[in-house]
């Protein structure tokens, strides 16, 4: 029994350290995937509002460049003689227009990308979340088996001990047992060295018997 003890005990303890170790180096992997997330959804949001405030710049400049659009328009009308220069200053406008439009939908496609993104990573978030709670929950059956083998390991060496405590007196008893046997036989010994003794004596007066006792028959 204690053998079946020691063995059991030894695997206990390579079970524990074995779910310590699963368990240890599955949370520092979670946290720094968390922490290295969370850093690029603060850049993520960052870049987003700088693209949202060069898009409101960029709309405030369209306006501007739209007002004076309408006042070149209306020099045009009341200035004949500066059609020229006027044509040429609307043909630089219309340009920055376009290349201010191009920047727009640069920035707008930019914009959608990082919402995209944005959403991916929130997306990742939400499965390492769901992840995480899966792990916790994994965690708690584990320790609540490490206390349910702990209280079985209590039991089996509370009764280890009793029947250690039974085998120390069985032991006893088969100690005293041995000695008594041990005596026992040096007195059968002795009685049988007696005995021998005593079918000598016998054998000895048979023989010196002129008429032999029925009793020496046997000797």
């Amino acid at each position: 029994m204690s053998a079946i003890g020691r063995r059991i005990n030894l695997g206990l303890v390579l079970f524990v350290l074995l779910s310590m170790v699963g368990t240890g180096g599955t949370t520092v992997l979670y946290q720094d995937s968390a922490s290295e997330l969370r850093s690029q959804n603060q850049d993520l949001r960052q870049e987003n509002a700088e693209l949202r405030g060069n898009l409101d710049d960029t709309r405030s400049n369209l306006e501007s460049t739209r007002t004076r659009v309408d006042e070149l328009e209306e020099r045009l009308e009341t200035r004949s003689e500066d059609v020229d220069q006027v044509a040429t200053n609307l043909n630089q406008t219309e340009e920055q227009l376009n290349a201010t439009q191009s920047q727009l939908a640069e920035t707008q496609q930019s914009l959608r990308k990082s919402e995209n993104r944005v959403e991916d990573l929130e997306g990742t978030v939400d499965d390492l979340q769901d992840e995480r709670d899966n792990l916790q929950d994994e965690v708690d059956d584990l320790e609540s088996t490490i206390g349910d083998l702990e209280a079985e390991n209590e039991e089996l060496e509370d009764e280890r001990n009793e029947l250690e405590d039974k085998v120390s007196d069985l032991q006893d008893e088969i100690d005293s047992l041995e000695s008594r046997i041990s005596s026992l036989e040096s007195d059968i010994q002795d009685l049988e060295d007696q005995n021998q003794e005593l079918r000598d004596d016998i054998e000895t007066i048979c023989n010196r018997m002129e008429t032999p006792d029925p009793t020496c028959e046997d000797y």
